[in-house]
C-alpha cells in the first residue's frame, strides 16, 4: 500500500469548487468528476460547488458517477444576464464579420518573430478584451450569488478550486479568507494567463490572479510541467504536477465492435480552439503519399466529431491539401458515442501547440481520453518548443507517433513512415498494431492520479502541524 493510502483519514471532508462538473458534457468536467469519484472511493467525503450550466448538454455517464454527491449551485443574477445580453448584441456585428474570416488570423509574434495563427481573442484584441472583461464580471457575479453560503460552510478540512474560469478563484479566495483553517489546493487545469488567448489589453488581470494564488494557496496543482513552471520560484515548493488522465471504467459499457471501415480511418474528436490546433503537417504528409502512389485516396477516411465551428476549421485544413473528399463528419456527439467512435477507428488525431518563450504546457484532456481507446495516436505539435510534454508522453508510452514543428525534418519523415506502415497493416491484416508501454500508461489512470492528490493533502497537513 502506498504512503498516500496509508495516511488517509477517512473522516476528512473536502469542498471542491469549479465551473464544470457532472453532468456537464465538456472535457473540463471530466477531470473534476473523476477526481471526486476516486476521492470518495478512497474514503473522503466530498461536496461540490459549481455553476448551473443550463446551456451545456448532459453527459449521462458522468451524471451516474455523481449521483450521491452533494452539489450546490450558483447562477448569474437577472441584472447581469440583461447587461450581458445588451453588450453581446452590440458586439455581434463586428464579431461575426471577423469570426467568419479564418484566413485573416496570421500575425507576427513580436516575441518569437514567427508568423503564427492566432485565435479570435488575440487576433482582434479590442473586441477580445471587451469579451474578457464581460466574462470577469460574469464570474464575479456568480461568486456574489453564493457569497452568503460560503460564509456559513465552515466544516471542511480541504478545499480544491479547479481553474479555468475565475469563479472558482473568487469563491475559493473568499472561502480561504473567511475559513483560514481549511487548506486550499488551487488546481490549474487551464493556464490562468493564456499567452495565445488573453488579449494584450487585459493580460494584467490573469497575471495578477496568478500572483495572488501563488502567495495565498496552501498548495498549487498544475496539469503540465509548463503550467507548473509559470509559478514564481519563491513559491515553487507549493507546486505539484498532476496531469489529466483517463478512466477505463468509461469504456466498460462499450462493447467491442467492428471497425468503422475496411479503409484506414483517422479520427479527431474535440475542439480546434479557433484554428490554433493545426493538423496540416499530417494532411501534407498524407497528400504526398497519395501523390506518390503509396496510398490510394479511396482507401482512407478522416472522421470528425465536434462543433460546427471546429468542423469548419478541420475541413479547411483538409481542403488546403485537396483532401476534403475523405472527410466524414459526425457533428457533435454525446460522450458515449464519441468514445465509441474512437474505439472503432484505426488512428486518433491529437493536435497541440507549445511555445518555448511563452510556455503554457498545453496538453489537452482529449489526449488522455484517447489512451483508454487503445488505438495509436498521431500527436501533431505546432510551435517552436523543442521538447514538448505531449510528444514526450507519446513516445515514452509508445502509443503512436509524435511530430514537433521544431524538429520538422526528422519528425516529418517519421510521421510519413508511421502513416504508411499503418496503411499497409490495415490492408494486409485488417487492423493497425498497438503495443503501448503498460507501466507508463498506468501513471495517467485517474485512480492513480487521485492518489497523488491525496499525497498533496498529507503534505500540507504535515506542514501545518
Amino acid at each position: 500500500m502506498s504512503e498516500a493510502m496509508q495516511e488517509i483519514d477517512y473522516k476528512k471532508r473536502i469542498l471542491f469548487i469549479c465551473n464544470y462538473y457532472a453532468p456537464d458534457s465538456t472535457i473540463a468536467a471530466i477531470r473534476t468528476t473523476k477526481i471526486v469519484k476516486y476521492l470518495r472511493q478512497y474514503g473522503y467525503e466530498v461536496d461540490f460547488l459549481t455553476v448551473k450550466n443550463s446551456s451545456l448538454s448532459c453527459d449521462e455517464t458522468l451524471a451516474r458517477e455523481a449521483e450521491s454527491v452533494k452539489i450546490t449551485y450558483t447562477q448569474n443574477s437577472t441584472t447581469y444576464v440583461k447587461l450581458e445580453r445588451l453588450i453581446k448584441k452590440a458586439l455581434e456585428p463586428a464579431k461575426q464579420k471577423r469570426m467568419a474570416d479564418l484566413s485573416n488570423r496570421n500575425r507576427v509574434n513580436p516575441k518569437t518573430g514567427h508568423v503564427e495563427f492566432y485565435p479570435f481573442e488575440t487576433a482582434y484584441p479590442i473586441v477580445g478584451s471587451v469579451e474578457y472583461i464581460i466574462n470577469i464580471f460574469k464570474q464575479k457575479d456568480l461568486f456574489h450569488g453564493i457569497k452568503n453560503w460560503i460564509k456559513k460552510a465552515d466544516s471542511y478540512d480541504y478545499m480544491i478550486t479547479s481553474y479555468g474560469d475565475a469563479f472558482c478563484y473568487y469563491a475559493g479566495r473568499y472561502y480561504h479568507k473567511i475559513h483560514p483553517e481549511t487548506k486550499w489546493i488551487f488546481d490549474i487545469r487551464d493556464s490562468i494567463y493564456r499567452y495565445k488567448f488573453t488579449p494584450k489589453y487585459v493580460c494584467f488581470i490573469p497575471k495578477m490572479i496568478e500572483k495572488k494564488v501563488w502567495k495565498e494557496a496552501d498548495a498549487i496543482v498544475g496539469v503540465s510541467k509548463g503550467i507548473c513552471g509559470r509559478v514564481s520560484s519563491k513559491y515553487r515548493d507549493k507546486v505539484h504536477l498532476i496531469t489529466n488522465g483517463y478512466d477505463l471504467a468509461d469504456r466498460y459499457e462499450i462493447k467491442e465492435e467492428k471497425l468503422l471501415s475496411n479503409k484506414l480511418v483517422l479520427t479527431f474528436t474535440g475542439s480546434m480552439y479557433g484554428g490554433i490546433q493545426d493538423l496540416t503537417p499530417l494532411f501534407k504528409a498524407l497528400r504526398e503519399l497519395i501523390d506518390a502512389g503509396e496510398i490510394d485516396i479511396n482507401n482512407i477516411e478522416a472522421h470528425f466529431a465536434g462543433t460546427a465551428s471546429a468542423s469548419k476549421v478541420f475541413e479547411r485544413q483538409l481542403s488546403d491539401y485537396n483532401l476534403q473528399t475523405i472527410l466524414r463528419s459526425h457533428g457533435k456527439l454525446d460522450r458515449y458515442d464519441t468514445l465509441k467512435l474512437q474505439q472503432k477507428s484505426d488512428l486518433l488525431l491529437c493536435p497541440a501547440y507549445d511555445y518555448e518563450n511563452n510556455r503554457e504546457g498545453m496538453i489537452t484532456g482529449k489526449f488522455f481520453e484517447y489512451m483508454s481507446a487503445k488505438r495509436p495516436i498521431l500527436t501533431i505539435v505546432t510551435g517552436d518548443i523543442k521538447k514538448s510534454e505531449i510528444a514526450e508522453i507519446t513516445r515514452k508510452c509508445n502509443i503512436g507517433v509524435a511530430y514537433e514543428q521544431a524538429h520538422h525534418e526528422s519528425d516529418y519523415v517519421g510521421l510519413k513512415q508511421f502513416i504508411m506502415n499503418a496503411y499497409l497493416e490495415k490492408n494486409e491484416k485488417g487492423v493497425v498494431s498497438y503495443n503501448p508501454n503498460g507501466c507508463e500508461i498506468k501513471k495517467y489512470d485517474y485512480r492513480n492520479l487521485t492518489k497523488h492528490m491525496i499525497k498533496v493533502f498529507n503534505d500540507i497537513s504535515r506542514e501545518g502541524k
